[in-house]
């Protein structure tokens, strides 16, 4: 049933379609420790358009992490993983004011292929990952030691994850997304996906709109109830920020940049990658290079705080109708 749902939903806003102005990406966080809390996501403005806009977008991200919490007696987590993330976007406005936003995920998680490249690219650089250089290569690996639990994830595959659905409304150069995910994953074990209802709203502001500059600034504040066995260590409600940019350079050619804060989703871990706030960059392309083909994005993405390895470098491709 909930396939159903979720399959007449997306049906029902594809016809017919029509690309409109040139936006900035919105960026979904591939964080599993993210993803499996927060609804939050970084929305920047959706310009009015006639029909329904679609938009795809798939990450690849290389994490290696291992931490220890302070103290006379330390625990350890390591996560090593590369982890998929591709996402539908659907848009259709019901009015030059009120529009519709759906979202179809798909995730996974692996033991991947890119480790002894990404070693290569490091000493190439003489840059030092003691993370990488301490754990096999190309093996998935999720533990974690709690002060009442151990705590060792397994290799999900891929899998479909929560469907979100959202309303927007502009109030000229401002607008205000109201969502929710649904708990339609079709992984049943735990850590990757939330398994209940998880609400977020964002209030987006064009601070700059011309001909070739774009400037968004956005707002964001959400709640997920916890649950599960680990439910003393999570966070219910949200808040995150974002500044996000584009500048047209030559033609239809532009590139853009995401700065996306998100308040701590865990508590009380004393794993400083699990218990802090999460800074992360998101930025490319966004390329037109045929008149009638769809619009090309093509990026990056890379976790700037908490400091150390985590989601080590991503990787972006993306198709906008």
């Amino acid at each position: 049933m909930h396939h159903i749902c979720r399959l007449s939903l997306v049906a029902g806003l594809l016809t017919p379609f029509r690309a409109s102005a040139q936006d900035i990406p919105p960026y979904v966080p591939a964080n599993p420790l993210l993803a499996s809390r927060s609804a939050l996501y970084a929305q920047p403005f959706i310009s009015a358009g006639v029909g329904t806009q679609l938009r795809f977008v798939a990450d690849y991200y290389n994490a290696v992490e291992v931490a220890q919490s302070p103290g006379p007696f330390p625990r350890q987590t390591i996560f090593d993983a590369e982890v998929l993330q591709a996402d539908l976007w659907v848009t259709r406005d019901v009015s030059r004011r009120v529009f519709l936003v759906a979202d179809l995920p798909i995730r996974g998680g692996y033991d991947g292929f890119l480790d002894g490249f990404l070693n290569w690219y490091h000493k190439a650089l003489g840059l030092s990952v003691p993370a990488r250089d301490q754990l096999p290569e190309n093996v998935f690996q999720w533990s974690f030691v709690l002060p009442d639990s151990n705590v060792d994830r397994v290799k999900p595959g891929t899998f479909i994850g929560d469907l979100r659905t959202g309303v927007g409304i502009r109030f000229g150069r401002a607008q205000l997304v109201a969502s929710v995910t649904l708990p339609t994953a079709t992984l049943g074990t735990d850590g990757w996906t939330r398994h209940v209802v998880g609400t977020s709203i964002a209030l987006t502001d064009e601070l700059l709109r011309n001909s070739r500059v774009v400037i968004d600034a956005s707002a964001s504040a959400g709640f997920t109830p916890t649950h599960g066995a680990l439910s003393r260590y999570q966070r219910s409600t949200f808040a995150s920020a974002l500044v996000s940019g584009k500048w047209r350079f030559a033609g239809q050619q532009a590139v853009f940049s995401s700065v996306w804060i998100q308040s701590s989703n865990w508590k009380n871990t004393r794993f400083t990658a699990v218990d802090d706030p999460e800074v992360i960059l998101d930025f490319g392309f966004l390329l037109h290079l045929k008149r009638h083909w769809p619009e090309l994005q093509l990026g990056m993405t890379q976790d700037l705080l908490p400091r150390g390895p985590a989601m080590d470098v991503g990787f972006t491709a993306g198709l906008r109708w």
